[in-house]
């Protein structure tokens, strides 16, 4: 037994140096040579290192290949700005409600007066507090509010007509109220222009009051796709197919002095303003700039995209870090953003601890609105998730929280530049002739929007490794440290099946006649 063994050892042994002998393989063919013992071991010793180097290096590429196989980069070509939409425009006085229907600092100084109100003064002053967050604790705690709330702050709020004097659009004057369309936010009652409509952005389930939020066009645009090329002009969202001042949004304000409040908010009068996506529902008090009285506002709008190409689509959400916007399903809105998925998140947060929703959220039939008795669990709770959020980001909390709101795969912001100076428009108005608007009871502001250039730079998500490339990352690791190529495998696989056979068919002998078996 033990001579057969050694016999088959032997052979084995000859027909891996007849391998050695003939193989591509750098260094191989050393070890068939009839050397030194030294020599061999140094020629293995270096084989070995050569190979475990390869290894090494090879596991890297792919390790950085399975973990982040995206990368980010400039796009080769410049993009047109009448291929994106013109910003949507949301605009929220900072006067709540018109006085000759209620005055909030009348009654805030009867109840610290002590004295009694009507019971209409009751209600809205109620409802008011709501919007003004100030003097909760002065009226009687309710923790949620009836749909009646929303029929009030229609009654109260400044309509359109007596907040915008003239708007112009792409040079041409246009009516306000053709470009502008109520809706209820966290600043109250705004005004929003060239934002889809709540029938594009929210799901059916959703609560929606009157004809807030709701204009009579229908998107011809989206996030991922962008327009359809034969679109034409007449699309919306609108575009603005030029850059520059004379092709810019152009609002003129103006209100009268008896209608403005200085308890109800401690900001500046005039207007709360924000530039947004068109698929986004803005949360003004989170981010806005202001347009005070007897000035006069440039912003200038610098846009940035973020695309993605169709090699990253086929990746995971989770390897790409990025969701398309039809990818993850929302409750409340019809379309994925990071901004409606962590709104919803804020949402599912407030009515699990709360038993309610603040009145601008989104919300199911059977939900209730929070009321004044709800301010502070509203104000604990909306503390609490950003610093749960925080504690998921830093990294401390290791739990799987349930926001998770990734990057669209495909991302349009608004970036801005912002002056303003002073405005005499009296004077500039007795220079016209316009005798009309020469009283002091009445105060202006002017806004110009627009874009700073007519083209702007792409980024683009890309593959950092794909198939090919990992193929020649692979293959070249391989030739540089050994030599070896597809060739070399086939030679592997040869000396295994095809030649095994041919030997032994051949001489009867699987080594064939030329390997010393002795």
């Amino acid at each position: 037994m033990g001579q057969k063994d050694g016999i088959v050892g032997k052979s084995v042994h000859g027909y891996f140096r007849e391998y050695c002998e003939s193989t591509s393989i750098h260094g191989f063919r050393y070890l068939a040579e009839k050397r030194s013992r030294t020599e061999r071991v140094l020629w293995l010793l270096l084989i070995s290192i050569s190979v475990g180097s390869c290894g090494y290096l090879i596991s890297e590429i792919y390790r950085k290949f399975d973990k982040s196989p995206v990368i980010v980069s400039f796009a080769t070509t410049e993009t047109p700005i009448y291929t994106i939409p013109f910003p949507a425009v949301t605009i929220c006085p900072m006067t709540k409600a018109r006085k000759s229907i209620f005055n909030f600092t009348d009654v805030i100084y009867k109840l610290e007066r002590n004295e009694s109100l009507s019971p209409e003064e009751a209600l809205h002053g109620q409802y008011m507090s709501e919007v003004c967050e100030y003097g909760q604790s002065l009226f009687p705690a309710n923790l949620t509010f009836s749909d009646d709330f929303f029929h009030e702050l229609d009654k109260l709020r400044i309509p359109l007509h007596k907040m915008m004097y003239q708007c112009k659009f792409m040079r041409q004057e246009v009516n306000c109220s053709e470009l502008f369309i109520p809706i209820i936010l966290d600043e109250s009652v705004c005004y929003t222009f060239n934002m889809l409509g709540r029938d594009d952005i929210f799901n059916p389930n959703v609560v929606t009051f009157k004809n807030y939020h709701k204009n009579a066009y229908k998107s011809q645009w989206t996030v991922d796709g962008g327009y359809e090329t034969n679109e034409g002009t007449e699309t919306y969202p609108v575009r603005a197919y030029l850059a520059g001042a004379d092709n810019a949004l152009d609002i003129t304000f103006h209100q009268n002095d008896s209608d403005l409040d200085y308890l109800c908010l401690d900001d500046i009068q005039g207007y709360s303003i924000l530039l947004h996506q068109p698929y986004k529902i803005p949360l003004v008090k989170k981010q806005y700039f202001q347009v005070p009285f007897d000035t006069a506002v440039v912003a200038v709008i610098q846009p940035e995209l973020m695309t993605t190409s169709a090699d990253v689509k086929k990746y995971s959400a989770s390897k790409r870090k990025c969701y398309f916007t039809t990818e993850r399903k929302l409750k409340y809105f019809k379309y994925y953003s990071p901004s409606n998925c962590k709104f919803e998140c804020l949402i599912n947060h407030t009515l699990e601890s709360c038993k309610c929703v603040k009145f601008h959220m989104p919300r199911e039939p059977n939900t209730p609105i929070c009321g004044n008795g709800n301010h502070q669990c509203l104000s604990f709770q909306q503390l609490h998730l950003k610093v749960l959020q925080l504690r998921k980001n830093i990294g401390s909390d290791r739990n799987d929280f349930f926001c998770q709101c990734k990057p669209l795969c495909t991302e349009l912001t608004y970036n801005m530049e912002q002056s303003q100076s002073a405005w005499e428009y009296k004077e500039q108005f007795r220079a016209k002739g316009m005798t009309e608007y020469d009283l002091d009871g009445l105060r202006f502001a002017k806004l110009s929007i627009f874009f700073k250039q007519e083209s702007f730079l792409t980024s683009q998500r890309n593959e950092l490794y794909g198939p090919t490339d990992f193929l020649a990352n692979f293959g070249g690791l391989l030739g540089l440290f050994t030599g070896f190529s597809l060739l070399s495998a086939a030679e592997i696989i040869y000396f295994l099946t095809i030649r095994l056979c041919t030997n032994f068919r051949k001489y009867r002998v699987w080594t064939g006649s030329s390997t010393d078996t002795k």
